[in-house]
């Protein structure tokens, strides 16, 4: 560990498995994520805590899983949880064991009201962008502007802009240095530049979930056994306004531009970094928030507790980082010990993970990742829906907040299209195979989810 003098902590918002080193779509267009990870460790089998970008973010800069914090859905900040200004976060026990800390981009969830700044000495957030309309679907009304999508010219994005920033803090002969960069897209808009809808085929392949199949909103082959839940999951009006306008192959493009655009910023950075000589002495951890669905059981976006919504790259490069992969399920709550290792900092606070430093060396870990959602207050105010997951080496369980649930066995069943468990039956009225049982016992009981009365006062609107 004394080998590693800095630390960039790099994450690409909403990227799925769909890159190259995870071998998730065969349009992807990510030689620099393929250059990191051929540097140190991939692992095959990373999973968010959570399928939202505030709990996720939550429980990978502060170490908890959402059924111990209570942070469980995007109506929920970490403020609710944890008390600012207390340098709590992986960043800010960085800058309390006396690192220098910089920020660029999208680290936490929330924009410059819900930063932290006690954990930076530095800090750039992300400003406000805007597009003019672009596809049919947000030109007719049927989306939302922020979920547009297609070619912007040449425009100078925000990621561009916040990238200058950073290379601007990662001096030659840098030593204890903290970076947390954020990489916006592929998040919506999958707005880009031109020269990167260059970069993967015109009329590129669906989801490979989807098999040989073209994407079909009223194909309820794949839902309609699944419990109720479920089936509320999937959340189809993306896809419904794709069918209406014709455009789910445009979305689809849209999406693996913006990856590719996200892959180019990711080679700068490797770029300044070997330029430097900063690549000798710095840690890389690349990490997604979660991943993204294209119409898998007709599901759009994130917000479910399947494999595409929490399968997430995770790579880590640097000194004393073996060159290799890890097939075995870990959780992007290993984040944090893992780097709490490096600083040779303890702990504020109980943590839900586990370093990944042996692992990487071939050691056994736990062998399974939790993970937890609940449907939106605003939706449910009076019960709140906390339904679970976990992923080991050959299965998935689900189990919803009724009691119903889903199990797949990924070794004959990647794309998760037949569950072992039926439909609205509970688990408990159900004979179920020793899998499910096994994965049931793992399951953490779940605290309630925070509210609005455990803001501080000052953060409150």
């Amino acid at each position: 560990m004394r080998e590693i003098r800095n630390i960039l902590l790099l994450s690409v918002e909403d990227l799925n498995d769909w890159i190259t080193p995870l071998g998730g779509h065969p349009d992807a267009y990510t030689p620099n994520m393929a250059r990191l990870a051929a540097r140190g460790t991939c692992f095959d089998s990373a999973y968010a805590a959570s399928p939202a970008c505030s709990p996720s973010r939550t429980a990978t800069l502060f170490g908890q899983g959402p059924w111990r914090t209570g942070i469980y859905s995007n109506d929920e900040s970490w403020a609710m949880a944890f008390e600012p200004r207390r340098r709590l976060s992986i960043a800010g026990r960085a800058r309390e064991a006396s690192w220098r800390t910089a920020m660029a981009g999208k680290v936490y969830h929330t924009g410059a009201s819900g930063q932290d700044w006690a954990d930076w000495d530095v800090a750039h957030p992300r400003g406000a962008e805007g597009f003019a309309p672009i596809s049919a679907a947000v030109r007719q009304g049927n989306l939302r502007p922020p979920d547009d999508f297609g070619p912007c010219g040449e425009a100078r994005l925000e990621d561009d802009r916040l990238l200058d920033a950073m290379l601007a803090e990662m001096a030659p002969g840098s030593e204890r240095r903290f970076w947390a960069h954020g990489i916006y897209r592929p998040h919506l808009p999958f707005v880009v530049p031109e020269r990167f809808f260059d970069l993967v085929p015109a009329e590129p392949r669906g989801a490979p979930g989807l098999g040989n199949r073209a994407f079909d909103i009223e194909d309820e082959t794949e839902l309609a056994p699944l419990p109720r839940y479920a089936n509320a999951m999937a959340r189809r009006w993306t896809g419904r306004m794709l069918s209406k306008t014709g455009e789910y192959t445009a979305f689809v493009r849209a999406y693996l531009a913006s990856v590719a655009y996200a892959d180019h910023l990711v080679g700068r950075l490797l770029d300044h970094l070997d330029s430097t000589g900063l690549s000798e002495t710095t840690l890389i951890l690349l990490w997604s928030d979660h991943g993204w669905q294209f119409g898998e059981k007709l599901a759009f976006r994130k917000f479910s507790l399947w494999e595409r919504a929490l399968r997430v790259p995770l790579m880590i490069a640097g000194p004393g980082v073996p060159v290799g992969r890890v097939r075995e399920p870990v959780s992007l709550l290993d984040v944090y010990p893992t780097l709490l290792e490096v600083l040779c900092a303890a702990p504020p606070h109980p943590l839900d993970g586990q370093s990944l430093w042996p692992i990487m060396h071939g050691a056994a870990g736990r062998g399974h990742a939790l993970s937890s959602f609940r449907v939106s207050a605003k939706d449910h105010p009076a019960r709140p829906r906390i339904s679970q997951s976990v992923r080991s080496a050959t299965h998935r369980l689900i189990r919803y907040y009724d009691g119903t649930g889903e199990l797949y066995d990924h070794r004959i069943d990647p794309f998760e299209k037949h569950s072992l468990l039926m439909g609205d039956r509970t688990l408990e009225a159900q004979t179920l195979p020793r899998e499910a049982a096994d994965l049931i016992a793992l399951l953490p009981e779940p605290v309630a989810p925070r509210t609005a009365a455990d803001l501080p006062p000052a953060r409150r609107a």
